[in-house]
């Protein structure tokens, strides 16, 4: 299911990046950190995200990486997610490759949540966050696409055991469907503080002690 010239891009791409080399770093601290209840696992939007100043009392890791995919999550999970046999997973993915068809973007997201479902580890689906426009990357051409694709994950998260659904596109955009400009990186993708402070009441409820 997943291309294999997917997966071999996603490899090229990890080996220039920054902060793939710093998550390889952080796996060999693995055995001395054992179990931990939350993973916040993603991209760019994730990575920067300072959680533990969030949520100080919890168990949790942060491992999202800048410019990865959902090819690159399912890559990833031996390493970055299984080892540490969480409880709950939250999942946001999608912005990096919201060009292709949106079913079979569902598709991957939908089959990543089926691999981490079959170890009994929780799912929280994530939607994908909208876009204020100009953005960087020309991709506010897919904003009802966003739309779309959060409304499948919606749906499939309130069919499946064991998942549930975070909408934080809700609550980061304005009248116009935009990234609100109080939560908009001047990029017109990344986020503010602001925005994670809303995001973060957002998924405050579901964390894991």
């Amino acid at each position: 299911m997943f291309e294999q010239e997917h997966t071999d891009a996603i490899v090229t791409f990890y080996s220039t990046y920054p902060r793939y080399a710093e998550i390889e770093r952080f796996r060999a601290l693995r055995a001395s950190v054992g179990t931990v209840r939350n993973i916040f696992y993603g991209d760019s939007i994730t990575a920067a995200w300072p959680l533990h100043e969030f949520f100080p009392n919890h168990s949790l890791l942060n491992r999202g990486i800048g410019g990865d995919n959902v090819y690159g999550l399912r890559l990833r999970l031996a390493d970055d997610v299984l080892p540490y046999a969480p409880t709950r997973v939250f999942m946001l993915i999608g912005i990096n490759g919201i060009e292709e068809p949106e079913e079979r973007l569902v598709a991957h997201i939908l089959a990543v949540t089926d691999l981490l479902r079959q170890r009994q580890i929780e799912v929280g689906l994530s939607s994908i966050l909208p876009l204020r426009a100009p953005d960087n990357w020309d991709r506010f051409q897919y904003q009802d696409r966003i739309v779309r694709v959060n409304a499948a994950l919606r749906d499939a998260a309130a069919r499946t055991d064991g998942c549930f659904f975070l909408d934080y596109h809700a609550a980061v955009r304005d009248e116009s469907g935009q990234l609100s400009v109080e939560c908009a990186a001047a990029d017109g993708t990344h986020v503010t503080f602001e925005a994670y402070r809303r995001m973060a009441e957002v998924v405050r409820p579901h964390l894991v002690p």
